[in-house]
């Protein structure tokens, strides 16, 4: 089980490796503002969108400027500038998981440099082709890919770009199998690494050396290996290869029987994982450490970890599920203009029927004003019907009504029995994290409740208006967390129908609840304002605003929380946006739709 695991982590080292580390978003900015401000030729713009995409932190906005990078190099007719815009593309669809698209953009690219006879820029191309095949685990093809790239870089005497090819070759020996091979080239990427003195070349040729001894049983020489590794890569702050060889030390030391090293080694390498927030490392070192711990019959601590790693796995599947539907829809979209074509070309074929169909319909005309005809005879019998029928409807609807108000007491009572036990269970709780996510549950089941005891309250209609209703909402929160100050509202009095109302609700309490835990720590007056108000019939403007210590710095707040991805599918169910600013505060503001 422990090597299955290890084979999994294998590291894909792209050629420039090096410079992945400095991409910010400092520098995207800058040349945003350069590429808004100044007066740039078309090779300017093209160069400096490149150069964004390279450094942008958001994988999406990167690619739509590498792109129109790519338009623009295609309309002054550079095949340089072009070549290195789908250089980008290919880098950046392959981080976004479309490897089909990265391979396309690399294989285009690598036709214009072999046209134009540069042979470091193919060997570049080889290079991103050869990640291509390794993300297929098609390693035989990378292999021969990575051999080309070598010999050009090997007679350019380019040193750098030859060791980490050299080490890219080593890890596709290493996964294909060819333990001897993979060890010949990572000892030679150490050996050139002597002249170049690159600690990152150093670290990774170290650490998958001391992988392929693992699995050749040189178990001294893979601990050896794996500790410079580690201690050279902590201190560069790559906690991803870091927290992989700890795992594979880990696992060095599982053969050799030293249970609590290797135990040591692998709560380490899941610890690092952890802070980085790396979900696959989680995923994988909490199976690893399920294994040891079954091995060594400590099966409580099995099952801990087991269950933890089947949330990881259920959350990277969904992920996988999600991109995949996305990949669906668009094909769906492809397939349905498709269709639209080949509809309007039976549309053209069948003209010649247009008058026949017309006669058709002359003639059923004819034949619906005859059964107009004699269904005026049978209106007069069925009135009398009709109304002996509306005056029992008029008793069932009030019937109805009486159901209906007693379904939503009903509701409200079973509500509160929910909250009132997610209160009891928050007080037998000790751990913040889940008392936390019991109370949450509570204030939002408690904004479900207070809906139906409006409903309940306002009779059987099934609008209510929406200023009592977050008024009392945010009071009780206030109540709840005990709050000293009281919050402002200014709310438009307008009515909205439950469907609306319920996730509206959610989303307010949402956001108070976020400002009321963690906005103002240190806040000597804290302010808070709810301001709603109707922009058109049917659209509402909402704006939630705090003076507290802003947004990003909440401790415990991450953009992937629950309650944030509940905020943006709620607002989405509500065809809306959202929109952040931190100023002086978090200002929240949101525009739905509730007609």
């Amino acid at each position: 089980m422990y090597r299955k695991q290890s084979k999994r982590l294998f590291l894909i080292i792209l050629l420039f490796f090096n410079l992945s580390f400095s991409q910010n978003m400092k520098k995207a900015d800058s040349l945003l503002h350069i590429l808004e401000t100044r007066s740039l030729s078309k090779k300017e713009q093209a160069k400096t969108l490149r150069l964004i995409a390279f450094f942008h932190t958001d994988l999406n906005a990167a690619l739509l400027s590498a792109k129109q990078s790519l338009e623009i190099a295609t309309e002054i007719g550079d095949p340089i500038f072009q070549a290195e815009a789908l250089e980008e593309i290919s880098h950046l669809e392959r981080r976004l998981g479309n490897n089909s698209q990265s391979f396309d953009a690399s294989l285009e690219a690598l036709q214009i440099y072999e046209l134009e006879g540069l042979k470091e820029r193919q060997a570049a191309s080889y290079n991103q082709i050869a990640s291509n095949y390794m993300v297929d685990k098609d390693y035989h093809l990378a292999i021969d890919y990575l051999k080309k790239a070598t010999v050009i870089y090997t007679n350019s005497n380019e040193l750098i770009n030859q060791a980490s090819t050299i080490l890219n070759l080593g890890e596709a020996y290493r996964l294909e199998g060819h333990l001897d091979s993979a060890v010949t080239s990572f000892q030679e990427t150490l050996k050139l690494n002597d002249l170049i003195k690159n600690d990152l070349i150093e670290g990774y040729s170290l650490g998958n050396l001391g992988m392929v001894y693992s699995a050749q049983n040189n178990l001294a020489s893979a601990k050896e290996n794996l500790d410079k590794a580690i201690i050279i890569l902590a201190k560069l702050g790559d906690s991803y290869s870091t927290s992989i060889y700890l795992a594979e030390l880990g696992e060095v030391y599982a053969k050799e029987t030293a249970w609590t090293l290797a135990e040591e080694k692998y709560q380490e390498a899941l610890a690092m994982a952890k802070q980085a927030g790396l979900k696959e490392q989680i995923r994988d070192f909490s199976a690893m450490l399920s294994g040891f711990y079954e091995k060594q019959q400590q099966y409580s601590q099995a099952l801990q970890y087991q269950k933890l790693f089947q949330i990881y796995q259920d959350s990277l599947v969904n992920k996988e599920n999600i991109q995949k539907i996305e990949q669906l829809k668009s094909g769906y979209e492809i397939d349905k203009r498709e269709s639209e074509i080949g509809l309007l070309n039976r549309i053209n074929s069948n003209q010649r029927y247009a008058v026949v169909l017309l006669i058709t319909g002359i003639l059923l005309v004819l034949f619906f004003v005859y059964l107009l005809y004699s269904g005026n005879k049978k209106i007069k019998k069925v009135n009398s019907i009709l109304s002996h029928q509306k005056d029992m409807i008029t008793k069932r609807e009030q019937e109805k009504a009486l159901l209906l108000r007693e379904l939503n007491h009903r509701v409200k009572n079973n509500l509160q029995m929910i909250s009132s036990l997610l209160n009891l269970q928050s007080n037998e709780l000790t751990g913040l994290a889940a008392k936390d996510a019991i109370v949450s549950g509570k204030y939002r089941v408690e904004a479900l409740s207070l809906v139906h005891r409006k409903l309940y309250q306002e009779g059987v209609d099934t609008r209510i208006f929406i200023k009592e209703y977050i008024e009392e909402l945010v009071l009780g929160l206030f109540h709840g967390y005990g709050a000293k100050f009281k919050p402002e509202f200014n709310i438009d009095n307008i009515s909205i129908h439950i469907d609306m109302a319920i996730p509206l609700a959610l989303i307010i309490n949402e956001l108070i609840t976020n400002a009321l835990k963690y906005a103002y720590n240190d806040i000597n007056h804290p302010i808070l304002k709810i301001i709603i108000a109707q922009k058109t019939k049917g659209h509402l403007r909402i704006q939630v605003l705090d003076n507290g210590v802003g947004f990003e710095t909440i401790e415990g707040e991450k953009s992937n929380s629950f309650g944030i991805k509940l905020i943006r599918s709620l607002v989405e169910q509500l065809e809306g946006t959202i929109k952040k600013t931190t100023s002086n505060g978090t200002h929240w503001e949101l525009n739905v739709n509730v007609a």
